[in-house]
């Protein structure tokens, strides 16, 4: 074996390095170990990759890099995959849109490489090596700004079908790079081929990156109108609230006021031995007194008016409630977030008790921390079919439509690294949800 050309093809898969850098540093908020762990990590896979993969090459005798471009693909992606708890639909769009800017860093590499060398472009000459190297090192580094927004859909959007949609494009591009990546060099210096393939490469470079960026301001627009939606609710909620409040302290006054005149009527009843009329008067009564008194469950007035928004709309149809809620002051959970995931279960759970036409209603909720992370488990029952579209539920508002209230939930509980779960019988539904406040 030829130890120098071996050593130069194991410096020739370096590259992986900074690429998994890029891939873990959009990934950040999705690890599962330090920075200190993946780095290690990284170097240990370059190492064992770039040992087997250079050992191929040399034991086949091929001067291509390309040999081993799909089995190295492969196994870095499985090994991204292992150290993230991110959905697989966002660790391929993320690995794939790495890949392309490198694939176009090692194009433009190529046409570089071709004014110091001639002949044939394995991809494995020394010069050919560092100028890669130096120009994704350096790509990357202007790119690093970015990231922070790059890594802000990743940790915000939660819809798979729209991130595989999105990985579409990188990975066509991908393919076109391989695709052009000249053979031999001599081709490069024909004409004006050298500079029309420079501009061309930048401005699919530059197309790429503008793509993605208009994607981010509007995806950011959407977040920033479904946030601004949510406090609306929220707002409506805490009107509600103080009008809830207005009328029960309007009553009970009222109540004060005439209570001694029912205190004579219900003597004089009694005196006159009228059972029957002292009955129909309490239940008239009874039933003048139906707003509830307004509850407060946390520090949150927010949170407080919401729960008494539907609190108040569960007695108002008939709904029986078992409500046992501990949410705790010293959390990290930001309140509209917080305001959106009970929000959206009060809202489907009061709803979904109303579709039923005949039999008791009810709606059980409990929310209470445990180890750090808050339990939120509701069961409802309900009487209108639902509707799912393979996995996910349909609304049953707006025909066809995704159920955008559990998606909603789902992407909040995500995160605060957390587990999301809806399920149904024939006449109950259930949701179970797990979020880290601590």
């Amino acid at each position: 074996m030829n130890f120098i050309a071996f050593y130069k093809t194991f410096f020739s898969f370096f590259i992986i390095v900074p690429a998994a850098g890029m891939c873990c540093f959009v990934l950040k908020n999705q690890l599962k170990f330090s920075p200190g762990k993946i780095t290690a990590m990284i170097f240990a896979a370059y190492a064992i990759i770039g040992s087997i993969s250079s050992a191929a090459i040399m034991f086949f005798d091929v001067d291509d890099f390309n040999f081993m471009l799909l089995p190295v693909f492969v196994t870095c992606f499985i090994m991204l995959k292992l150290v993230t708890r991110a959905d697989i639909s966002k660790c391929v769009f993320v690995f794939l849109s790495v890949c392309c800017l490198l694939s176009s860093f090692s194009l433009i590499s190529h046409l570089l490489d071709s004014l110091v060398q001639n002949g044939t472009a394995t991809g494995t000459s020394l010069s050919y090596i560092m100028i890669q190297l130096g120009i994704s090192i350096i790509g990357i580094l202007l790119l690093l700004p970015l990231m922070k927004y790059f890594s802000w859909m990743i940790d915000n959007i939660n819809i798979k079908k729209l991130w595989y949609t999105f990985s579409v494009l990188p990975l066509i591009l991908i393919c076109s790079n391989i695709y052009i990546t000249p053979i031999s060099y001599d081709n490069i210096r024909v004409g004006k081929v050298f500079i029309k393939g420079l501009i061309l490469v930048i401005i699919e470079l530059v197309m790429f990156i503008l793509v993605f960026v208009l994607l981010y301001i509007f995806t950011r627009a959407t977040m920033e109108k479904s946030k601004l939606t949510e406090k609306n609710k929220i707002l409506e909620a805490q009107q509600k609230h103080s009008e809830s409040l207005q009328s029960y302290i309007n009553q009970t006054a009222k109540a004060r006021h005439d209570f001694k005149h029912s205190i004579h009527l219900l003597n004089q009843l009694v005196r006159e031995d009228n059972l029957s009329a002292v009955k129909e008067y309490l239940a008239s009564y009874e039933k003048s007194l139906n707003i509830a008194a307004p509850i407060s469950i946390c520090s949150s007035d927010a949170i407080n008016a919401l729960l008494n928004y539907y609190r108040q709309e569960a007695i108002d149809n008939d709904i029986e409630l078992n409500w046992n809620i501990d949410i705790p002051d010293n959390s990290r959970i930001q309140e509209v977030d917080m305001c959106s995931v009970l929000g959206n279960i009060l809202e489907n759970a009061v709803d979904g008790c109303k579709t039923l036409t005949k039999g008791r209603r009810y709606f059980n909720l409990t929310v209470e921390p445990r180890n750090g992370s808050l339990y939120i488990v509701s069961t409802n029952n309900f009487g209108e079919k639902l509707k799912k579209n393979g996995k996910d539920y349909l609304s049953t508002k707006h025909s066809g439509r995704d159920a955008i209230g559990l998606k909603s939930i789902r992407s909040i509980v995500e995160i605060y690294n957390g587990v999301f779960e809806a399920k149904n019988s024939d006449s109950d539904f259930y949701i179970n949800a797990l979020m880290k406040y601590m």
